[in-house]
């Protein structure tokens, strides 16, 4: 029998986020795996940035160790969406050329502060974590292989209200993701163009760090 050990990990992923973190012991009972298996299992989230490890201290005995995931950050994305097409809309009215200078340096600083995704080994825990970085939810797109390449799919996107207004807005973001990752990024379908969900086509280096360019505003 073959075992899917990426379902497995994003099946304990679902179960941290449901119960806000979990002891090995917890996730030994909720799976039905022996503690070697998790132990496996949590050590590639670990590596991969999605989890960590934390020490919940009592009055007396030796602290548990309590498995979360990494936080995403604070703040409704919706939120977020309405600021970011106010700033875009000012942005915007002191001319393309401001535009793009700003959205070059705000992606290049996004990136910088995130540097240590390009280094995650695995190609998927790379996407995750970008995508927790740039949408808050490590799961919030589809991943699927697709040949040499992986392919993300995105049933909702929080930046919607955004990129409804200023189309540039999903460029960026997949600028951002290219950055994050050290790869390329081409998108074939967006929400905010009426399509049922967002697709992006990921070319990510399967081993080993990467260097990323400085992105621009420009169709990649």
């Amino acid at each position: 029998m073959t075992i899917d050990r990426r379902s497995t990990r994003t099946d304990l992923i679902r179960l941290l986020r449901q119960r806000g973190g979990a002891t090995l012991n917890d996730l030994q009972r909720a799976t039905g795996l022996s503690r070697s298996a998790l132990r496996q299992h949590l050590t590639v989230l670990e590596r991969d940035g999605l989890i960590q490890e934390q020490l919940v201290r009592g009055k007396t005995g030796r602290p548990p160790i309590v498995y979360q995931l990494m936080p995403a950050g604070r703040g409704s994305p919706q939120g977020y969406a309405t600021l970011l097409a106010a700033v875009l809309r000012a942005a915007g009215d002191q001319g393309q050329e401001q535009l793009n200078r700003i959205v070059e340096a705000a992606v290049a600083q996004i990136a910088a502060q995130h540097q240590d995704i390009v280094r995650i080994p695995e190609p998927e825990g790379r996407i995750r974590a970008a995508l927790a970085v740039l949408l808050g939810d490590a799961e919030a797109g589809d991943v699927r292989r697709v040949g040499p390449d992986y392919e993300v799919i995105l049933r909702t996107c929080p930046l919607d209200p955004a990129a409804m207004e200023f189309h540039e807005l999903c460029d960026i973001c997949k600028r951002l993701l290219a950055a994050l990752m050290g790869g390329n990024v081409e998108q074939r379908e967006w929400i905010a163009w009426g399509d049922p969900w967002c697709s992006l086509v990921l070319k990510i280096p399967h081993a080993g760090p990467a260097v990323a360019s400085r992105p621009g505003l420009h169709p990649g």
